[in-house]
């Protein structure tokens, strides 16, 4: 019986203190460059840890509040950190070439943004005025 209790004891320490990097995204590599770094919203380090944290409040202030900004918006994010692979087609969220699934995927940690909302980027397609007249 205290065998069994040590063993779970010994396993609960492991996960616990093994799974602090991939916790907070230390040693994870990203497909942006690093110029990209300083124009983000917070530092680097901040973003890796505390994401989440941001995205959730971001999206109670719009959704509870009807709160809108850029600064930490899921959209703002994607036009920024998702790049198109070498054939010029943008990566699927459940491909590692994606920039949140790549993490993700490494973490075990589940990607539900793209549940409800668009994994790559929207670029509006400017309408020719000779088409609206008609």
């Amino acid at each position: 019986m205290y065998k069994r209790i040590s063993l779970k004891i010994l396993l609960t320490f492991s996960l616990v203190f093994f799974s602090g990097a991939s916790i907070t995204h230390e040693n994870m590599p990203h497909n942006i460059d690093e110029s990209a770094g300083e124009k983000c919203v917070e530092p680097t380090d901040i973003m890796r840890a505390q994401h989440h944290i941001f995205l959730t409040q971001q999206s109670h202030d719009t959704v509870v509040k009807g709160i809108r900004t850029k600064k930490y918006s899921l959209n703002n994010c994607i036009n920024c950190h998702i790049k198109p692979v070498a054939d010029g087609t943008y990566p699927s969220v459940k491909s590692e070439e994606h920039f949140c699934s790549g993490c993700h995927i490494a973490a075990a940690a589940q990607v539900e943004c793209f549940d409800c909302h668009a994994s790559k980027p929207f670029k509006k397609v400017a309408k020719k005025i000779g088409s609206l007249e008609k």
